[in-house]
């Protein structure tokens, strides 16, 4: 969890202020065409050869002139491993950014390079006076929660059924692209939510695809509503599907069906709780009273 934003110097978005310490990773705009071909070449690695949603060397130079943002994360001798790229836009009638493609090299990850490049955008957004911005993220992929709920503080909005389609890339295994669509207020004054993971107990209702012994059976029919819930993922998706297909399918399923009930049920999500005991991840729920802030 990130401390309050206001116990902070106002973010810099120059280079300097975002190398990564020991790894002197540097965060910066692309710059040049040769940059933003390095951007497509570093999508293919990620997403796969044959992703066909890839954004191409001409988008990025052009969406880079007309207000959005796109920064790679480099190594001392030039070296791409990771990139974040998004365009303006008008939600609700105000102006923000929608955040589209955010990218680490497999050699990079569990690094902070996604942090910083998320980190650069939130400041380089507030130096340009855009308060608000949004992005997805697959709700079955923990770590992504925990970056972006625990440590970014973003908000979820709402759950969206496969919204990019059905994509050739090996990261999705052929299950439907179901996303939460997340904001996050980029001004450095405005505080970062704490997080509610601590709050829960073994007496916490569980909603999962694979119920353990010992486990509080939460049930999403009736009116019956407690006031906070575990929506369990798996602590490492990819693994899962690797590993047997109709179990990544069912997971896939339950989790689309316990978070759409929850959030037409006045549930908001508050974090993401992972045990280090069992190696469980968790998201956390709690019922929202109306008129009440979130």
């Amino acid at each position: 969890m990130l401390d309050d934003s206001r116990s902070r110097p106002a973010p810099r978005t120059d280079a300097s202020a975002l190398a990564a310490g020991e790894c002197d990773i540097v965060v910066r705009p692309v710059a040049t065409r040769a940059e933003c071909q390095a951007c497509v070449a570093l999508q293919h690695e990620i997403w796969g050869p044959g992703h066909e949603d890839a954004v191409p060397a001409s988008i990025l130079q052009v969406v880079a002139k007309v207000g959005g943002i796109v920064a790679g994360a480099f190594t001392p001798d030039g070296e791409l491993v990771g990139l974040v790229f998004g365009l303006p836009a008008l939600i609700d009638g105000v102006i923000a950014h929608w955040s589209h493609v955010l990218g680490v090299r497999e050699s990079s990850r569990n690094a902070g390079v996604g942090r910083l490049l998320k980190e650069y955008q939130r400041a380089e957004l507030a130096r340009r006076g855009i308060t608000r911005m949004y992005w997805t993220f697959d709700p079955l992929v923990a770590k992504n929660a925990h970056l972006n709920l625990n440590l970014l503080g973003a908000r979820v909005v709402e759950y969206v059924r496969d919204m990019y389609g059905t994509t050739t890339s090996p990261l999705h295994n052929g299950l439907a692209t179901d996303r939460l669509v997340v904001s996050c207020d980029t001004s450095p004054e405005a505080p970062r939510p704490a997080r509610a993971v601590a709050r829960m107990s073994a007496h916490t209702p569980v909603l999962t695809a694979e119920p353990r012994s010992g486990d509080v059976t939460a049930f999403i029919v009736g009116d019956h509503r407690p006031p906070s819930l575990l929506l369990e993922v798996p602590a490492d998706m990819q693994l899962v599907m690797a590993q047997a297909s109709e179990r990544a399918a069912l997971w896939h399923a339950a989790v689309r069906s316990h978070f759409e009930w929850a959030l037409q049920h006045g549930y908001v999500v508050t974090g993401l709780r992972r045990d280090p005991v069992t190696s469980r991840a968790f998201y956390v729920l709690e019922l929202h009273a109306p008129g009440s802030s979130t």
